[in-house]
């Protein structure tokens, strides 16, 4: 039978040819490693008769080993290292990969050439984790996905302790976990390894030696029955990335997509709380609203924009204000902290910016800059900031645009980003204030908006002199600029307070080195200077040194 018909030959060495018989079930993908425990069924015959000289098959038992202990010949090891369970394979083995030039007799003469039918019965996914024996990570249940706990993250874990013969020592059940806490005392170093290389929902036992477990309590070792019930992703959302606002994933959601501006939204708000007990008034509702448009508090607004469909999430705000919102019974906060529990149940999908017509771009973004007008005047200023931003970034390049609507991006590019920059000020983002207002005033050096925000950033910075340099570019441009002329008394001012400040600090500095006799210069030097280097020193003028 062909390689075609039967199964592609898998990478090996030459000197190993295998052929599939029978392939693996579809949901069995994947294969056994070194260190593994496999079970097979084999069937082993001559090559050059046919003769057979050993099958498991014959003895109705089958044959256990561990991958890549050299506890078979090479060409075992490497051939069943490359099936499924389930798979049964046909390998041809010549003897540089079998028994050599002596063979193995009297049933497997010298430089022989071996057939072996095997199958692949099981495995057993297992990890020496330290490389020194101590503890052995034994494959119970495959997990599902992608990701895997790092430090920091928090997950749900089943943890069971027993001695060697089962019986069990501690069971703690299903419980909520950190990655690098001590919770787990003297078990932490061993669990946590293994922690790192599992996905949510698998399962596994953990051999440990007693230097890994409970020490001299139970010399013997122990074994831990470990599973991870579900894997949290938490995620910042506060637009200052600032930590006031945490989303942590309970439920993931489907598939990737994540709902974009404008996008017509459906969310539950099951439970809001101050992290131990309900928030007076609240009363649960499923929302429905336009994302972005301000229609809910900025909390809910800045968590779902980071939430798949189906997903549920605790969203912890340290901000109260941002928590406001009157559908739900909380017009008025009173805690130091909200705890949200939220379900996205839909949200329709907008069309992506890069499936819009130039004509569509400029309708949209039209529209957004509207949005963050109304936005701006509620004073919710970070979400404004949000909407102009996503306005500015869509115009990123417009090279290609026709005349007419080049023009139209390249003007609301530049609003937005001035918005952008009222915004980040009334935010005291100052240094994010000043980076927009450079932004407009690299193609337009003379925009007086643009000056006088950077102005005001530079004041909001304590660099005075950068700010009155601003404002003077302004009255060289318009004399008559009242705010500009107020800018520059808050910059004077403040360039007095700072310079008193210093003269205070100068003061002090100079009255306490004034205390005590004054040494002679360079007398307690090792060594003199010569003469030439004497000469070479710049000279103190006599005024100079008096005054100081």
């Amino acid at each position: 039978m062909s390689d075609d018909d039967m199964g592609m030959r898998q990478e090996l060495p030459e000197g190993i040819k295998k052929e599939i018989l029978k392939e693996a079930p579809e949901s069995n993908y994947s294969t056994p490693k070194a260190g593994d425990e496999v079970t097979v069924h084999y069937v082993g015959t001559l090559e050059s008769d046919g003769t057979e000289f050993d099958s498991s098959r014959s003895r109705d038992k089958p044959f256990t080993f561990i991958i890549g202990k050299g506890q078979v010949i090479e060409g075992w090891d490497l051939g069943v290292a490359t099936m499924k369970k389930g798979e049964v394979a046909k390998f041809t083995i010549a003897s540089e990969h079998a028994y050599g030039d002596q063979g193995s007799p009297p049933k497997i003469p010298e430089k022989a050439t071996l057939i072996f039918e095997v199958e692949l019965l099981d495995f057993t996914n297992q990890e020496d984790l330290f490389s020194d024996g101590g503890v052995l990570k034994v494959m119970v249940k495959e997990g599902s996905g992608w990701k895997a706990p790092q430090m920091n993250t928090e997950l749900k874990i089943s943890l069971k302790v027993c001695k060697p013969d089962g019986s069990v020592i501690e069971d703690k059940g299903s419980f909520e976990y950190t990655m690098g806490s001590t919770a787990l005392g003297p078990l932490t170093k061993a669990v946590e390894k293994a922690l790192l290389r599992m996905k949510k929902g698998e399962q596994c036992k953990l051999q440990c030696s007693k230097d890994y477990a409970l020490g001299d309590a139970h010399p013997e070792g122990v074994v831990i029955d470990l599973a991870i019930d579900e894997l949290y992703e938490v995620t910042d959302v506060s637009i200052a990335k600032d930590k006031s606002l945490m989303k942590k994933q309970i439920k993931e959601g489907e598939g990737y997509e994540r709902p974009k501006e404008s996008a017509k939204i459906s969310l539950k708000v099951e439970a809001a709380t101050d992290g131990s007990g309900p928030l007076s008034g609240f009363s649960a509702k499923t929302l429905e609203f336009a994302a972005g448009d301000g229609n809910v508090c900025d909390a809910l607004e800045l968590a779902v924009m980071d939430m798949k469909k189906g997903e549920r999430a605790l969203l912890t705000c340290t901000s109260p204000a941002l928590c406001q919102e009157a559908q739900l019974g909380l017009a008025q906060i009173k805690a130091d902290k909200v705890v949200f529990t939220l379900e996205l149940s839909s949200f329709e999908k907008a069309k992506d910016i890069w499936d819009m017509s130039e004509d569509e771009k400029i309708e949209f973004a039209s529209a957004r800059k509207e949005v963050g007008g109304k936005l701006f005047k509620e004073g919710r200023f970070l979400l404004a900031m949000e909407r102009y931003k996503k306005v500015a970034d869509m115009f990123s390049y417009t090279d290609n645009y026709q005349a007419e609507n080049k023009a139209k991006a390249t003007d609301l590019k530049k609003v937005c980003t001035l918005n952008k920059a009222a915004c980040q000020l009334k935010c005291e983002l100052f240094a994010d204030a000043k980076t927009s207002c450079n932004t407009v005033l690299k193609d337009d050096s003379a925009n007086l908006k643009a000056l006088f925000r950077r102005a005001q950033a530079e004041l909001g910075l304590k660099n005075f002199g950068d700010c009155t340099r601003d404002v003077k570019r302004i009255l060289e441009i318009d004399p008559q600029n009242r705010e500009a002329r107020a800018l520059a008394k808050q910059a004077a001012s403040g360039q007095k307070e700072e310079d008193q400040k210093s003269k205070g600090l100068f003061g002090k500095m100079c009255q306490a080195l004034g205390k005590g006799p004054i040494r002679e210069p360079y007398k307690e030097r090792r060594f003199d200077f010569d003469a030439e280097q004497d000469e070479d020193m710049p000279q103190q003028e006599e005024g100079e040194a008096k005054e100081a």
